[in-house]
């Protein structure tokens, strides 16, 4: 059963920025009281769902029904989903730009009781939410620093204790936000004149390494050329310089890139990296 990645995309750029102003001097939220006000709040908009706190991560659990949809084997989103998930992130937003708690990232894992097995997570640093709210960052690049992710997990149900065992880190969130911007740009810049297919990029972070798979591979019989391949390595490195510079990101060694299809591999020393930014 397959994600429907195109029908997911296009209403979440509308969601990009929803965001409230938070207020100066006492918070209205105090961290002591923080988890009741998610509660009491999400109650008033009429929302099922469950609140965890992980250190320096907010979870949320919404489950909705008619959020998502299933159709001929593929899921995409549903009509409810548009405002459930409105409500919830405007909730989120007016809490944590309110309080005093330290906050650096919150997950909302959404599912639909119509759907079994489905779920939608959206993931955010909270301080590109906060420069979004000072129009330090537009839409576009709010909605590309922004974890989307539809998964199908069979039978098994999710808790937000096995979703969210433990703090996320930033580096965790860089390298999960660079493996999709690779793709996008791979996809934008390679597959439009049909000669690639681009697949799913995967990222992670290990012993102050950034890892990332290209799946990028020809669309007929054959293999890539040198001169695609070279563009590939390019433009992803070039993309990984730039994110990593705005988040004045320095805490890492170097940057691995793997074409599994050809096994090229490209090593960048983080010095090295200075030289795309």
């Amino acid at each position: 059963m397959k994600p429907v990645w195109r029908r997911l995309c296009v209403p979440l750029g509308g969601l990009a920025l929803i965001l409230t102003v938070g207020c100066h001097g006492r918070p209205t939220y105090p961290k002591a009281h923080l988890t009741e006000a998610f509660q009491t709040l999400l109650a008033e908009e009429r929302l099922h769902a469950s609140v965890r706190f992980v250190d320096h991560t907010l979870a949320v659990q919404l489950e909705q029904p008619d959020a998502l949809a299933q159709s001929g084997g593929q899921i995409g989103i549903g009509p409810a989903f548009d405002e459930a998930t409105r409500k919830t992130l405007t909730v989120i937003h007016r809490v944590l730009l309110s309080t005093d708690a330290e906050v650096r990232f919150y997950v909302l894992l959404m599912s639909d009781p119509n759907v079994p097995g489905a779920y939608l997570t959206v993931v955010r640093y909270l301080d590109d939410v906060r420069r979004a709210n000072v129009q330090m960052l537009d839409t576009p690049e709010m909605f590309a620093r922004t974890i989307f992710e539809l998964n199908f997990v069979g039978a098994n149900v999710l808790t937000l204790e096995q979703y969210v065992p433990r703090d996320i880190r930033l580096e965790e969130f860089l390298s999960w936000q660079l493996a999709r911007r690779i793709q996008h740009q791979l996809t934008e810049e390679l597959q439009q004149d049909g000669l690639v297919n681009v697949g799913r990029c995967g990222g992670q972070f290990d012993n102050g390494e950034f890892a990332f798979t290209l799946d990028v591979s020809p669309s007929t019989a054959g293999s890539l050329d040198e001169s695609t391949i070279q563009r590939v390595f390019r433009t992803a490195t070039n993309l990984i310089a730039k994110v990593l510079s705005n988040y004045r990101f320095e805490d890492f060694e170097s940057v691995r890139l793997t074409h599994p299809l050809t096994g090229r591999t490209l090593l960048l020393p983080k010095t090295r990296l200075e030289v795309f930014r």
